[in-house]
C-alpha cells in the first residue's frame, strides 16, 4: 500500500499548500491576505463550527483601538511600557504594532466590513472619557466575519466547516499537517500541507458566554507537538459583572461599595485607570473575607455603563444595525433580572473571562516548530508584546480584534514565505497518524466513565475563584494545581457518546492542560507585576524577575524556564 492510500485508509485525505485552523477573523485575514499575495496557493481554512459565525469577533463591542491622528506612536509606547505591560513588553514588537496597525482600518474597509466613517471618509472615531491616554476607538459593524468570508470565497480560498482538527503532525521537528475528525459523522481527517497556521483563538474556559468559544484546542495542540509557550501567567482576566444576568457592567469597578457603605473602588484601585485592572476583583474578595459584601455599584455615578449603552445599543455615535441589536439584547437581560428597588445598586462579582494565549512566536507570527505560525488570540500574550496583562484586551479595549487582524497579515506573509521554499507537500508518517488517531478516538470506545462536562465543571472550580487565579500565593496556588491534575488523572476515563460529545472530551483535554500552564507557569514568578498579583510577593521585582516564563513538553512533563528580557537593546529602560 502506498502512502496517499496508508492515509486514506485513516478516513478523508486533504491536501493543501496552507491550512488555517479556526475560522473567526484571525483565520480570514490570514486567508485573504495568502491569497492577495499568492493567489496561486491553496489555502484551506478548517473550522469545527462555521467560518465567518466562529469565534468571538462578531460578539464583543465592535471596537478598534488605533492610534488617532492626534496620537504619536513613541507616547503610545511609552505609556504601554510604564503603565499596562509593566517592562515585560517586546518592546521592538510593540513598536512594530504602534507603527503599523492603523493599516488594519484599510484592511478590513477593503475587504467588505463596515467601519464608521466622518462625512469627508476619515474614521470616526471617539476617545475614552475621563482618561487622557494616546489612543482611540473606531467602530465596525458585528457582522464583519461574514463579510470577510464572503471576500475569502471570492478569491477561492476553501473551507471545511464542523471539523475538529485537535493534532499537529510532524516530520522530524517540522510541521507537515494536521489530523481530526468531523463533528457531523465523526470521521477522521488528515490534512497535509506546507505551513499550518493557528487561529482558533483563546482559553477562556466555557464559563461567560460572550468569550466561551476560546476553548484552547489550537493551544494544546501546539503544546502536544513542541512548540514552546510564553506568558502562560496571564491568563486570569475578569470583568465585573452584574450578579443576576452576569452581563458585564462597564465601569463597575470605579463605583464598588461595600454593605457598610463605604468607597472600595477608591481604597483598592486609586487613580485613572485605562481599563479594568487586577485589583477590582481582589478588592471584590477582600470585602467578602471581611464579611463586608454584597458589593454594588452606584449606578448613577457610573457615566462609562451609560456611555456604553450609547456607544454599544445606539445610533447616536455610529450607526450599526447588528451591533445595536446585539447589544440591546444583553442590556435588556440585564435590566429584567434587577430587583425592584435596588436597580440603582445592583450587585457585582468577578465574572472570569480568562484569555490565556500563551503559543510563543516571533515578530512573524512563526512558533518554535519550523511550518507553524500561530495569530491572534492563540498566540496574544506569547508574542509578548503586551507585557504582563491578559490579551486580549491587554487592558486597552479594541486591541483584541486589532492584533487579529495585525498578527494574522504578518503571520500569513511568513507561511506564504516559508511554502514558497517547498516544492511539494511534504508527506504524514501514517504510524504516527495511526496513533495520534487512536487517542483522539478514544472516548468513543468506553461505555463506562466520566462525561467532559463534569470534568470541564471541576477545572472551572480550580481556575475560576478569586482566591486562586488572580490574589495569588504560594498555597492557595498549589491547592489549585492539585485540582488541576486531579482532573488529569481521570482524563483517560473521559467517555463520548457522539461527535459532538468527543468534541468536548479534547476541549476538556485542552482546559486542563492550559490551566496547569498557567499555575505552573504562575507558581515560578515570585512577585507582582501588571495583572500579576501575589499576596506572597507583593512588590515587582526588577532586580530577578524581568524574564519572560517559558514552558514546554519535554518527554511527557512539563518544564519551566525562564529566558532574560532583552533590557539591553529596548530604548525604554527600567
Amino acid at each position: 500500500m502506498n502512502a496517499m492510500a496508508e492515509l486514506a485508509s485513516l478516513g478523508e485525505s486533504i491536501s493543501t499548500d496552507i491550512c488555517i485552523m479556526g475560522g473567526g477573523i484571525a483565520g480570514l485575514t490570514a486567508a485573504i491576505t495568502l491569497k492577495e499575495k499568492s493567489p496561486h496557493l491553496d489555502v484551506l481554512i478548517v473550522e469545527k463550527a462555521t467560518t465567518g459565525w466562529a469565534g468571538k469577533a462578531d460578539r464583543g463591542g465592535g471596537i478598534l483601538a488605533f492610534l488617532t491622528p492626534d496620537d504619536i506612536p513613541d507616547d503610545f509606547i511609552r505609556f504601554h511600557v510604564h503603565n499596562i505591560g509593566c517592562f515585560l513588553e517586546d518592546q521592538e514588537l510593540l513598536s512594530e504594532y504602534a507603527h503599523t496597525c492603523n493599516s488594519v482600518l484599510d484592511y478590513l474597509d477593503a475587504w467588505g466590513a463596515k467601519l464608521a466613517k466622518e462625512r469627508d471618509g476619515s474614521w470616526k472615531y471617539i476617545k475614552t472619557p475621563g482618561v487622557d491616554v494616546p489612543w482611540g476607538m473606531a467602530s465596525v459593524e458585528l457582522d464583519m466575519c461574514r463579510c470577510l468570508r464572503k471576500h475569502a470565497r471570492k478569491l477561492e480560498c476553501r473551507f471545511l466547516d464542523r471539523t475538529t482538527m485537535v493534532d499537529l503532525l510532524k516530520e522530524d521537528d517540522r510541521v507537515v499537517g494536521t489530523i481530526g475528525f468531523s463533528i457531523e459523522d465523526g470521521g477522521c481527517c488528515v490534512v497535509r500541507s506546507k505551513a499550518t497556521i493557528l487561529a482558533n483563538g483563546s482559553q477562556n474556559y466555557r464559563v461567560l458566554p460572550m468569550w466561551s468559544p476560546g476553548r484552547g484546542d489550537g493551544i494544546a495542540a501546539a503544546y502536544r507537538a513542541g512548540a514552546q509557550m510564553r506568558n502562560a501567567e496571564f491568563g486570569s482576566f475578569v470583568n465585573m459583572v452584574h450578579a443576576a444576568s452576569r452581563e458585564v457592567i462597564f465601569g463597575a469597578e470605579d463605583h464598588m461599595y461595600n454593605a457598610s457603605g463605604e468607597d472600595i473602588s477608591a481604597r483598592y484601585r486609586p487613580g485613572v485607570q485605562p481599563d479594568i485592572c487586577a485589583m477590582s476583583a481582589i478588592g471584590w474578595y477582600k470585602e467578602y473575607l471581611n464579611s463586608n459584601g454584597p458589593v454594588r455599584i452606584k449606578s448613577d455615578e457610573n457615566v462609562l455603563q451609560a456611555g456604553a449603552e450609547v456607544l454599544f445599543a445606539s445610533d447616536l455615535v455610529w450607526d450599526r444595525p447588528a451591533a445595536i441589536a446585539f447589544w440591546s439584547r444583553l442590556w435588556e437581560k440585564g435590566k429584567s433580572v434587577e430587583v425592584e428597588g435596588a436597580a440603582n445598586m445592583p450587585e457585582v462579582i468577578p465574572g472570569f473571562v480568562g484569555e490565556q494565549s500563551p503559543v510563543k512566536v516571533d515578530h512573524g507570527m512563526a512558533t518554535t516548530l519550523p511550518g507553524l505560525y500561530a495569530v491572534g488570540d492563540v498566540s496574544y500574550s506569547g508574542s509578548a508584546w503586551t507585557g504582563a496583562v491578559p490579551s486580549p484586551p491587554g487592558r486597552i479595549r479594541g486591541t483584541g480584534l486589532m492584533n487579529a487582524v495585525w498578527s494574522a497579515r504578518r503571520g500569513a506573509m511568513a507561511a506564504a514565505a516559508y511554502a514558497a521554499g517547498l516544492v511539494e507537500i511534504p508527506g504524514v508518517d501514517h504510524a504516527q497518524a495511526a496513533e495520534l488517531k487512536e487517542r483522539i478516538f478514544a472516548p468513543l470506545r468506553g461505555d463506562r466513565g466520566v462525561s467532559a462536562l463534569d470534568l470541564v465543571r471541576a477545572i472551572q472550580d480550580a481556575i475560576t475563584p478569586v482566591r486562586y487565579s488572580n490574589w495569588k500565593s504560594e498555597e492557595r496556588m498549589r491547592e489549585a494545581l492539585g485540582k488541576v491534575l486531579e482532573v488529569k488523572g481521570r482524563l483517560a476515563d473521559l467517555t463520548a457518546a457522539d461527535p459532538h460529545d468527543l468534541s468536548r472530551c479534547n476541549e476538556a483535554v485542552s482546559m486542563a492542560l492550559c490551566a496547569e500552564m498557567f499555575y505552573r507557569a504562575s507558581l515560578e514568578r515570585k512577585e507582582s507585576r501588571g495583572w500579576f498579583v501575589r499576596e506572597d510577593y507583593p512588590e515587582t521585582d526588577n532586580a530577578n524577575w524581568l524574564k519572560w516564563i517559558v514552558l514546554e513538553d519535554k518527554d511527557g512533563e512539563m518544564s519551566v524556564s525562564t529566558e532574560d528580557i532583552p533590557m539591553a537593546r529596548y530604548p525604554i529602560k527600567v
